[in-house]
């Protein structure tokens, strides 16, 4: 059996916010906005308007921190209060995954505004769920997708540059993910290989135009690429997590995000830069290095953490990858039918590789003169 779980509509231009067009079906309704301040801020122009103009009446609940249990919880209590008909998501990835939540468990549909390029959230049909020091808790599968996601390429062009290249490691990741699932050329499972090629297409766009992308991001100015690569970062990495089959699947690069969690000297870090060290890390768990190299010189354009220094970690790099490894979670029966073994301690041994791997490879940019 295949599952697939998207957005009725995915809308991505400029503008979109202020559209009458997206926001039709839900004229008339009482909605909640979830968001943080900052976020409320880059919207409320747009969403106010808006909403005068759709008679939608509406309360902004404030978020911040992660999204919890007990929030969710809590959060559903006020918009049922309200008397809700409609949720509406601003902000990144923790303020759309409550909104999701607070959707699904009062039955109402749900908006996502992402107002930053970092993560899938705003498409996918999950929530993850963290407690409040920010520790990985576990996620919250959903029955569906937002129904509608609104992604205006002028509030994400605004955003800080470090959550766009937080969402594209993020999005390149998936088909490393996917690969270690699904060998090419062998007839796989429908799912499987709809995974392969849709994050496939997306690591194109991403190895194509992402720097490119991110360099004219740092000028305050936007690329013509910039809509493929929130694209890639949203739809297909949202596409290529919304259809599951039924095999469990292998992920240790979020398996290792889930695992640096549980550290202090990580906290305040992004989600895309834990993602992107755990992707060397995988890659240095199936024997990759060359490629692990590569990304590590492909994240450092990006200004990511490629070693555990830069993650505020200090000591012996074999004493902190054994700490971290033996928060990995993995079911060791899909290890099983990977083409590598795996271990807590070979876990450690890919962690301290891909710690040298960045090493080296920040050694290598900073000997390599600026480019004028």
């Amino acid at each position: 059996m295949i599952q697939i779980k998207a957005p009725a509509q995915y809308w991505n231009r400029p503008g979109v916010l202020r559209e009458a067009a997206p926001w039709a079906p839900y004229a008339g309704l009482k909605a909640v906005v979830i968001g943080g301040h900052t976020a409320w801020r880059s919207v409320s122009e747009g969403l106010l308007g808006r909403f005068y103009d759709d008679r939608i009446a509406f309360a902004y609940y404030p978020f911040e921190g992660f999204c919890t249990a007990s929030k969710i919880d809590r959060y559903s209590e006020k918009a049922a209060s309200f008397g809700a008909e409609l949720l509406v998501g601003i902000g990144g990835g923790s303020a759309l995954d409550l909104a999701k939540a607070v959707g699904q468990q009062l039955g109402l549909p749900v908006v996502t505004v992402p107002t930053v390029p970092a993560t899938c959230a705003a498409w996918s049909a999950s929530a993850v769920l963290y407690d409040d020091e920010g520790r990985i808790a576990g996620s919250k599968a959903l029955a569906g997708s937002p129904a509608l996601v609104l992604a205006d390429a002028d509030i994400l062009a605004d955003a800080p540059i470090r959550y766009l290249a937080a969402g594209i490691a993020d999005s390149v990741v998936l088909w490393y993910e996917t690969r270690i699932n699904v060998s090419y050329g062998r007839y796989g499972r429908l799912d499987g290989r709809i995974n392969w090629h849709t994050s496939l297409l997306a690591l194109e766009i991403l190895k194509r135009e992402a720097i490119a992308v991110y360099r004219e991001a740092e000028k305050e100015k936007k690329h013509p690429a910039f809509s493929d690569v929130v694209d890639a970062i949203f739809l297909l990495a949202g596409l290529a997590g919304s259809v599951s089959g039924e095999e469990k699947r292998a992920a240790f690069a979020h398996a290792i995000h889930d695992a640096l969690t549980w550290f202090p000297e990580t906290q305040g870090t992004l989600h895309g830069e834990k993602v992107a060290f755990g992707l060397l890390a995988q890659l240095s768990l199936e024997g990759h290095h060359e490629e692990a190299a590569y990304w590590a010189g492909f994240y450092l354009q990006l200004g990511l953490p490629v070693t555990l220094a830069e993650f505020g970690f200090a000591g012996a790099a074999s004493e902190i990858a054994a700490r971290v490894a033996a928060f990995v979670p993995f079911d060791a029966d899909t290890a099983k039918g990977l083409a590598f073994p795996v271990s807590e301690r070979l876990l450690a041994e890919a962690i301290v590789q891909a710690d040298i791997i960045g090493r080296r490879a920040a050694r290598i940019s900073s000997a390599v003169p600026p480019a004028i």
